[in-house]
């Protein structure tokens, strides 16, 4: 009786071990599509949001980079002993120490003002402002500095 029911019963078993050991080979072409449709939607989502992201970091790294030298202008017109007001010709002269005034990324313009800003020998400031304008796409910041103090205050402008 035994083997009667292990005639029926192997036979089932070896079936089931057959197809299985055919599935654990690989995977079907319909499991394979739907698998590189998700990846391409996902990133067809995400990458231009991480490349607005990027854009918006290199921005931020080069409008800091333009303060970060505008602050410095004090310190720079005390150490060589001169007296710099930036208008329309200035920021493309270079300083005795061989510079330009701002260090602008590529791309960058210096916009005229109607007060640009005067720094003395002493390190002082006058009242003025700067109009810079960044590369595409196009945005304007005013970099406005205040008397004695060389405080620098930045705006958006619209």
């Amino acid at each position: 009786m035994e083997r009667a029911d292990c005639a029926a019963g192997c036979k089932d078993l070896t079936h089931r071990r057959l197809v299985g050991v055919r599935r654990a080979h690989g995977f079907t072409l319909i499991e394979v599509v739907i698998a590189l449709s998700i990846i391409a939607l996902v990133t067809a989502v995400t990458v231009p949001a991480m490349a607005r992201r990027l854009d918006a970091a290199f921005r931020a790294a080069d409008l800091s980079r333009v303060t970060s030298s505008a602050k410095l202008l004090p310190a720079r017109a005390a150490t060589l002993g001169i007296e710099l007001t930036l208008d329309g010709v200035a920021p493309v002269k270079a300083l005795p120490d061989g510079r330009l005034p701002l260090d602008l990324p590529l791309g960058w313009t210096l916009l005229p003002s109607k007060t640009p800003p005067r720094f003395g020998r002493a390190g002082s400031c006058g009242v003025g402002e700067l109009i810079v304008e960044s590369a595409a796409p196009v945005q304007r910041w005013r970099l406005q500095f205040s008397e004695m103090s060389c405080d620098l205050q930045i705006q958006l402008l619209e």
